[in-house]
């Protein structure tokens, strides 16, 4: 897992140009229907996309409904985090709720992620915690699959 949420924070990052640093979308708000700390509403598939600021790009997918990421509860406050070909995950990640999202702390070590909910299916995720209004322009955007 971690190598796959690695790997697409690389060529997420290779993939930015100067134009969509200049253009970056707003800080989110929070949902507040959803419990941030909690697994549960993490759990099942999710499509992967990192939106452009460029006209006329279309968003980099990293992983369609046809081939998800797969979110699973460990337990009330901790997932597993599979990438589209991942066969198992790694250790779990713990939740922690902090500014209105959640740390992705993985308990073996390792770096650690960022997630605010927008709405119960979409959430963003970010490398690190933002901490400047430019930080907030650049999720990894994770809508649920049917």
């Amino acid at each position: 897992m971690r190598a796959s949420l690695r790997l697409l924070v690389l060529v997420a990052g290779l993939g930015a140009t100067a134009a969509s640093a200049l253009t970056p979308l707003p800080k989110p708000e929070a949902s507040t229907a959803v419990e941030a700390g909690k697994s549960a509403p993490y759990a099942g598939t999710w499509s992967v996309s990192m939106p452009t600021m460029e006209v006329g790009t279309p968003d980099t997918d990293y992983a369609i409904c046809t081939l998800p990421v797969r979110i699973e509860a460990a337990n009330e406050t901790h997932i597993f985090y599979l990438g589209p070909r991942d066969v198992e995950a790694d250790a779990a990640m713990e939740l922690v709720p902090d500014q209105g999202g959640a740390r992705w702390e993985p308990i073996a070590g390792g770096p650690t992620f960022f997630a605010v909910w927008i709405n119960p299916d979409t959430f963003y995720l970010y490398d690190t915690i933002p901490e400047t209004d430019a930080d907030w322009g650049m999720p990894f955007v994770y809508r649920r699959c049917p």
